[in-house]
């Protein structure tokens, strides 16, 4: 119910009208007593709908600022992390101060802004070993970079301090994936010359749209050759191409670096959350 005071009312005078019961309540006085009745009772009314209205929007705040940990908690709260600043005591809370030759100072906007230096997160769930634990993924602004030990340190007792007890999670902080292609493309001879560059601007389409490809990806999102392949046909003076094969490799912390390359059948998420391109010399064209 959200109707004015005014409304109410009529609706009041509109059912004493219906009734013909009441037909000798006709007085048209703005004192009279069958008139004040329902003014009383269209406030009463009006004010229990405000309450209402009040109430329900408490509720709706209250579920939306919940602090139930899911998936899209705990991505939101690795992103909130900031790097030289702790928690007030016994809270989830960062302290706006730090201390300065044992002085505390009040952050500045640039020095809490600088200090969020995790900009890409994504989190997962996965059972290993028959138990499920969460999959932290992070990367710093440039995504070639991976985050120092110092970070990593911090970070991960920022998360043990906020989580529930009993959540295993694991955190990732790993280089991006290395990806592995082998294209044939057929090329418009007017447009592209025998090693992929434009005849008028001596760029590289394909290559550049391969790139703007995996830019174009969320992190920790997934990459589908066919949507590839699609990207390379919509180069201006490609005709067509053959897919000969699509690997990648990523880190693997048996070994201490990365693993063998594995072929990429249909799609395929980074384990880091991001590709990079090993090289280009997969790419063919001919005429």
């Amino acid at each position: 119910m959200n109707e004015s005071y005014d409304a109410i009312l009529a609706q009041l005078q509109a059912e004493k009208a219906k009734n013909s019961d009441l037909n000798g309540l006709d007085s048209t006085s703005k004192t009279s007593i069958w008139l004040g009745i329902f003014k009383v009772v269209a406030w009463v009314f009006y004010n229990f709908s405000l309450a209402a209205i009040l109430h329900l929007q408490e509720i709706r705040d209250l579920i939306a600022n919940q602090k139930v940990f899911n998936l899209r908690r705990y991505r939101s709260e690795a992103l909130r992390f900031q790097y030289g600043f702790d928690l007030v005591d016994e809270t989830d809370q960062f302290k706006p101060t730090y201390t300065d030759n044992g002085s505390e100072v009040i952050a500045t906007d640039e020095q809490i802004n600088n200090s969020k230096i995790i900009k890409y997160a994504a989190c997962s769930r996965v059972i290993d070993n028959g138990r499920a634990k969460i999959v932290v993924k992070i990367a710093p602004e440039d995504l070639n970079e991976i985050f120092p030990n110092d970070v990593m340190v911090a970070f991960v007792k920022y998360i043990e301090e906020i989580s529930p007890a009993g959540d295993h999670i694991t955190v990732l902080n790993y280089k991006p994936d290395m990806l592995k292609f082998a294209f044939k493309i057929k090329v418009d001879p007017l447009v592209l010359n025998a090693s992929g560059m434009a005849i008028l601007t001596a760029t590289y389409p394909v290559q550049i749209a391969i790139e703007n490809f995996l830019k174009n990806l969320p992190f920790d999102g997934q990459l589908s050759t066919q949507k590839l392949e699609a990207a390379i046909l919509a180069v201006d003076g490609v005709e067509d191409l053959t897919t000969l094969s699509m690997e990648s490799k990523w880190i693997d912390p048996a070994v201490n670096g990365y693993g063998l390359y594995q072929p990429i059948a249909m799609s395929v998420i980074p384990a880091s959350g991001r590709f990079e391109i090993e090289d280009f010399n997969g790419l063919t064209y001919i005429s």
